[in-house]
């Protein structure tokens, strides 16, 4: 009886950090849905300098990370990716994972706002920030 429990105490250890290594960093994730990527093909460092680059309109240092690591794991069409994408009616190729969610969340909350921005890749587009005029206009 005692070994039938350490057996199940260390497989629910187990579970439980491989649960815990597959979830995505909640920060990450939501820098990933910021940009429009998917969390999952970039690393904690690629997505700050994606972020970096973007607030700094570095526009060339942004598309070499959007085509060099998007292009290798971000177009991939995974099993849950397809899943998701067939819930929601979309092609999984033409939108990352955090879109797809994204999506999906908009649509059970009624938010057709946001379906309408994300499907139509509105939120692909870079963000300008306008400053403030600083003194007085002469």
């Amino acid at each position: 009886m005692k070994r039938n429990m350490t057996y199940a105490a260390v497989a629910l250890v187990l579970s439980a950090g491989v649960a815990s290594a597959a979830e995505t960093n909640q920060g990450l994730q939501q820098i990933a849905n910021y940009l429009g990527v998917d969390a999952g093909a970039y690393s904690a460092t690629e997505l700050h300098q994606l972020l970096g680059a973007r607030d700094a309109g570095d526009q060339s240092t942004y598309d070499y990370f959007l085509n060099r690591v998007g292009a290798a794991q971000g177009d991939a069409v995974t099993a849950g990716k397809a899943q998701i994408a067939a819930q929601v009616g979309l092609n999984p190729a033409e939108y990352t994972t955090a879109e797809l969610i994204r999506v999906q969340k908009a649509q059970r909350q009624g938010d057709l706002q946001t379906v309408t921005f994300v499907v139509s890749h509105q939120n692909r587009n870079t963000i300008v920030n306008p400053q403030v005029a600083m003194g007085r206009d002469s």
